[in-house]
């Protein structure tokens, strides 16, 4: 299937598809082709990647109580009465920010929600939970939990997964829809960090899944597993699905202020933490490497980018550091000498520049895009999904904005352009050579301002030149 009369930057082009792969660019000729797609002069850009997502908690968000929202406990509380019904089961809601909330969270208060249910409510990067006192016994983290009802880290990723049990027939219906949600806005392919076997992509592959490119990555409970049966990164697992990285999480979040930087937070509460040791990481990392798996590792405090630029450099290998939400200049540098790639959500810049001002001041260092680009470092664009949408879009727009609404930019000279934003959105181009993973969009992207990114309009994706989206399909 070859696509005719597309806009190729300034010029209208045919595009013959052979084997999966672009033979061919050429002049439009025009002409009736029934068995191509006519663009109609739509503008044709390489598929778009979401470089980190967490794929099933993604898949499961909308089934849960979002309680975004909310601007203090009360609130969240209000938010999370409403959602009760049905079953006796767990009542779990997400979206929780309470950096700056004026009535924190406490365990008694949400009690409020169900004095006879469980009920958890997850911070967006899931780094934090407010759990009320039933969770609290059910899952055995009374002592943790405290009379905060606040579980941080490693407490709130046991819980996170315990709760995301479900059958595989269920997880596999909710990971089919956010993946055709995901291709009707241009994606074709994610890195995704999931706490699971790798080996559920089999199944999904054998049952027919097809919708998108998958690098399915393991966390270190996983890594034997993942080594013993002869995963190297990038090879096929199944389908479409390749195997990705190793991913530790070697720190917190800002928003918990358990994100390790070099300073101490100003309401004392302390440096932040960092989850695992130098030395396990590095033992990790080199088993990783031994294994042909490359390494993924979450790093958003600076002391965190310190450790973890650290740890590649005397493993000997370059990788990636996902979120590197903060880091010193001379960090950035090091991580351009070495070969690392910045993995980076450009919507977490937007969302968290109040606790960012106010947990981080003067931390001119944060949040950066355009300075680690300028010093040679490879940037790629994420969403974090659930943490943000899975829309490539929002995190353009927010890339090229650094804002939302009506406010001003938030230090606009780390904003990208147009062009910079879309090299960190894909791995293809639209060339001879490169995979048939196509999207046709009904306005310029690079004459659309950049406030209206993220309403960019899909007319159609292809993967490997098969349609994976068909905006006149759904009308």
């Amino acid at each position: 299937m070859n696509i005719r009369n597309a806009t190729l930057g300034s010029q209208r082009v045919d595009i013959i598809i052979e084997d999966g792969r672009i033979a061919s660019v050429l002049p439009a000729v025009g002409g009736d082709h029934p068995a191509d797609i006519d663009a109609q002069g739509r503008w044709v850009i390489p598929g778009l990647w979401d470089e980190h997502v967490h794929l099933g908690v993604w898949a499961q968000h909308a089934t849960r109580c979002d309680v975004l929202a909310a601007e203090n406990a009360d609130e969240a509380v209000a938010l999370m009465r409403a959602h009760v019904a049905g079953d006796d089961g767990p009542i779990v809601g997400t979206g929780l920010r309470y950096a700056l909330w004026d009535v924190q969270p406490t365990m008694a208060k949400l009690d409020e929600v169900s004095a006879e249910r469980a009920v958890v409510v997850f911070s967006m990067d899931v780094h934090s939970c407010w759990v009320n006192s039933v969770a609290a016994r059910r899952y055995g983290v009374v002592e943790q939990a405290g009379e905060s009802g606040i579980l941080r880290e490693h407490d709130s990723f046991a819980l996170l997964t315990a709760l995301a049990q479900i059958p595989d027939d269920a997880m596999d219906a909710l990971i089919d829809r956010v993946a055709q949600s995901a291709a009707a806005r241009g994606v074709v392919g994610v890195t995704s960090f999931e706490m699971e076997d790798p080996a559920h992509w089999i199944r999904r592959v054998a049952n027919g899944f097809d919708t998108l490119r998958i690098n399915a990555s393991v966390y270190p409970d996983r890594l034997s597993q993942a080594i013993e049966a002869g995963w190297k990164t990038g090879d096929t697992i199944a389908g479409d699905v390749t195997m990705g990285f190793l991913k530790v999480i070697s720190d917190g979040a800002i928003n918990t202020r358990t994100a390790c930087c070099h300073d101490p937070y100003p309401d004392g509460s302390g440096y932040g933490v960092m989850n695992i040791e130098n030395a396990d990481l590095i033992d990790l990392m080199s088993r990783a490497r031994d294994a042909g798996i490359g390494s993924a590792i979450h790093a958003i405090g600076d002391a965190a980018n310190t450790h973890v630029i650290d740890a590649f450099e005397a493993v000997g290998v370059a990788g990636r550091i996902e979120h590197a939400q903060m880091v010193r200049r001379s960090d950035v540098t090091r991580m351009a000498r070495l070969g690392l790639v910045a993995s980076v959500q450009p919507k977490h810049a937007v969302d968290d520049r109040d606790v960012a001002d106010e947990l981080w001041r003067g931390r001119d260092w944060a949040y950066p895009m355009a300075s680690l680009r300028a010093a040679g470092v490879r940037v790629i664009c994420g969403s974090d999904a659930p943490v943000a949408p899975l829309d490539p879009w929002l995190s353009i727009q927010c890339a090229v904005t650094r804002t939302a609404g009506d406010r001003p930019a938030w230090h606009p000279d780390e904003a990208l352009t147009i062009d910079e934003a879309l090299d960190c959105s894909t791995r293809s181009t639209v060339a001879v050579g490169q995979p048939a993973d196509l999207v046709l969009l009904d306005r310029d992207p690079y004459a659309c301002p950049g406030t209206e990114l993220a309403s960019m309009p899909v007319s159609l994706t292809m993967l490997a030149g098969r349609v994976t989206f068909d905006a006149k399909a759904t009308a």
